[in-house]
């Protein structure tokens, strides 16, 4: 049951109409706004001062103020792992549809890249350039080392390898070499240089890694821990130093023609989080603590401090993009993505989504447990398809997901309530 792509272009009035370019003797022509989007790493709504979700979340001022600038969505659902995320941002299909059910890994003997084929998102915005920096995550190691070109972006700044965060390799549209020094620093140091080089209108994706394991405490001038030494002050300290960078690409960003989405790709992992969410119930499950992220958008028209509880999925970023930037739906693709253009506008405007899904596979050829999830604003349902299990959750009463409904209160209506969620799992061809 897919809703369809909303379309339908913010107002532009005085305030928010972007810069124009000029030709002589020729009527002016609007130039379509800038987009950024940094994407976090392992960094749940607990690490996160906005949200409010933890006593003592990691100092993230510069989110916190983009909360102030923008909009905060509470309801915005990510796959449980990190490439299925990425794939699903940037295509606007659901895993299904993309084969990418489960993180790729180097020793998993099965090659399983995002296919060049997919129609990904700057290939949908003709008029901007595109780049891609940081950590990329939808290659196997044995892929070419131009995949991001070769999928889609203009130009792209990514790591092969293992990555220490003090010692990678750089891989500039292609062409690599070894580097040493903070690697989510020069992921910063990058962006703001390409933000002040590239022609407007561009498209930036910016992956800084932070805050993903190997847990480490970063360089002293962009924390304020002190002397952290168990994985949880570590993750804090991680935060607070992708915080700090994201102040740097900030700095360098003008709200008033430039789009910045700043998103989690997953929940905090379990040997960081202390609540509120369970540690077998965050990154790698399809547990609210694992799918639920942060996700805030600032930038020209979008009202200043607001939060939604309405429902978004990461695969809609794809139609709000192009919403923003006044672009045509793509020919092919993109069908699992809805534009939540209008929740950029008003507090109490209604978002056109009524249910969340997700799902985790194995790749073929690897095992592991197939799961999904389906929710509505109140109701989630969890299927394990593996073992034929479920688990039924009223979220409004319980939104940590404490008592499953199916063995707390057996019967027919939960039975008829279980078939009705089971209903809206979206359909694949």
């Amino acid at each position: 049951m897919l809703l369809p792509l909303l379309l339908a272009a913010l107002p532009q009035t005085a305030e928010t109409q972007p810069a124009e370019t000029q030709s002589a003797g020729a009527p002016s022509e609007p130039v379509p706004p800038n987009v950024v989007i940094v994407l976090l790493d392992d960094v749940g709504r607990d690490r996160i001062g906005a949200y409010g979700g933890h006593p003592s979340p990691a100092p993230t001022p510069h989110i916190d103020g983009l909360a102030k600038r923008g909009v905060l969505f509470r309801n915005a659902w990510a796959y449980p792992s990190c490439s299925p995320t990425r794939a699903a941002l940037l295509t606007g299909r659901h895993a299904e549809r993309t084969g990418m059910g489960a993180v790729i890994l180097t020793n998993d003997g099965v090659q399983t890249p995002l296919d060049p084929e997919e129609v990904i998102l700057p290939e949908a915005l003709p008029r901007h350039g595109s780049i891609v920096i940081g950590k990329w995550h939808l290659r196997d190691s044995e892929g070419p080392l131009a995949h991001p070109n070769e999928v889609g972006f203009d130009r792209s700044i990514v790591y092969v390898g293992p990555n220490t965060f003090e010692s990678w390799t750089r891989v500039v549209d292609g062409e690599s070499t070894p580097r040493t020094g903070y690697f989510p620093r020069t992921v910063a140091e990058d962006a703001v240089a390409a933000f002040g080089e590239m022609e407007e209108p561009f498209f930036a994706y910016v992956c800084p890694k932070l805050a993903h394991s190997p847990y480490h405490v970063p360089p002293a001038e962009l924390h304020t821990r002190t002397e952290p030494t168990t994985r949880e002050e570590k993750h804090v300290a991680m935060t607070e130093a992708g915080d700090t960078l994201l102040g740097r690409m900030l700095d360098a960003s003008d709200l008033s023609d430039t789009y910045v989405f700043v998103i989690g790709d997953i929940g905090s992992p379990g040997p960081t989080v202390s609540g509120p969410f369970e540690r077998g119930r965050v990154k790698g499950a399809v547990y609210e603590g694992g799918v639920r992220v942060p996700f805030l958008v600032a930038g020209p028209g979008v009202a200043r401090g607001i939060e939604t509880d309405e429902l978004v999925h990461v695969t809609d970023v794809f139609a709000t993009v192009l919403d923003l930037a006044r672009a045509p739906a793509p020919k092919s693709g993109a069908e699992d993505s809805v534009s939540f253009a209008p929740l950029l506008r008003a507090e109490d405007a209604r978002g056109a989504r009524e249910t969340l899904y997700v799902s985790s596979f194995p790749h073929e050829g690897t095992v592991g447990e197939s799961v999904r999830a389906i929710r509505t604003k109140r109701y989630k349902l969890i299927h394990s398809v593996t073992f034929g299990t479920f688990e039924l959750y009223d979220l409004e009463k319980d939104p940590l997901e404490q008592v499953d409904l199916i063995k707390a209160r057996p019967g027919p209506d939960t039975d008829a309530l279980r078939e009705r969620l089971l209903a809206l799992v979206p359909e694949f061809e």
